[in-house]
């Protein structure tokens, strides 16, 4: 299988402890690497594996600009160095493709200029928030949205499901900020939720660890005060709000079969 001209990887979440095999081979075989993640740690790293390594952070993102502006400039980035020098890697904090948008950008860009692109995941904010709080999505199922999003357009919510709610802390606004938020900000996205849970129900703010020297965040919270700790709010949190009460059965008739042999030997061939 021919080298790709833009290979796009994931980082992890703390640091660059949780970049994986194939995301390494990727790094080192690349002429450069165009780095979207602030961490520490991550430059050098990089620099360690690839000779040339640029920032896609540094002096793109302007307050109270667009941040879609931002993620246009980011891919036309990438796109020029692979046209220059490929294969170059496109490295991304978390996954890649989870909540966030360049790379869907450079996809695109590259299709129009014969470029080829693949994408290798990494360790996402789900991730790191299911193995912090002992959460598994496919006990109960997990319902997600951005928040914003889902005010937008009254997503509804099913109180006997986990609910998800990316970027809390970017809530109401495309515009890019690094001012602390005001309680206010967070008053529609509450209101939104009381209609479906009660207002003691208790959520947790959760932030994923950005280093192994520094813990995960999971603050509990009772969904009537969040919005006056908006302090806990930043841009980097998801909120995780646990289910009301669990759906009742409603197909008798299946539960008296999934542990019958006799309909497994039904729905399945028979080996001999």
């Amino acid at each position: 299988m021919a080298e790709a001209d833009i290979t796009v990887v994931g980082l992890g979440i703390t640091g660059v402890g949780q970049v994986t095999l194939e995301a390494d081979r990727a790094i080192r075989r690349a002429r450069e690497v165009l780095v979207l993640d602030a961490g520490l740690a991550t430059h050098t790293f990089l620099a360690a594996r690839c000779p040339r390594v640029t920032s896609l952070v540094d002096g793109t993102y302007q307050p109270g600009h667009l941040r879609l502006h931002a993620y246009h400039h980011m891919a036309a980035r990438v796109i020029e160095a692979a046209l220059d020098r490929a294969p170059v890697v496109m490295a991304v904090h978390g996954d890649p493709l989870v909540f966030c948008y360049p790379p869907f950008l450079v996809r695109d860009l590259a299709r129009l200029l014969g470029l080829t692109v693949v994408v290798l995941p990494g360790v996402s904010a789900l991730d790191a928030l299911c193995a912090d709080l002992w959460v598994d999505p496919g006990l109960r199922g997990v319902q997600m949205y951005e928040a914003t999003d889902m005010l937008l357009r009254r997503r509804p919510l099913d109180p006997t499901v986990p609910a998800v709610l990316w970027q809390v802390g970017n809530v109401e606004t495309r515009l890019h900020a690094e001012r602390p938020s005001r309680p206010e900000r967070f008053t529609r996205l509450v209101d939104h939720l009381l209609q479906t849970y009660p207002p003691s129900h208790e959520v947790v703010v959760y932030y994923g660890a950005p280093h192994p020297l520094v813990g995960p965040t999971a603050d509990r919270v009772r969904l009537q005060d969040l919005a006056t700790r908006a302090d806990l709010l930043h841009r980097g949190v998801t909120v995780y709000v646990p289910e009301v009460g669990q759906r009742p059965i409603v197909d008798v008739d299946l539960l008296t079969r999934i542990d019958d042999p006799s309909h497994l030997a039904a729905i399945t061939h028979d080996p001999r």
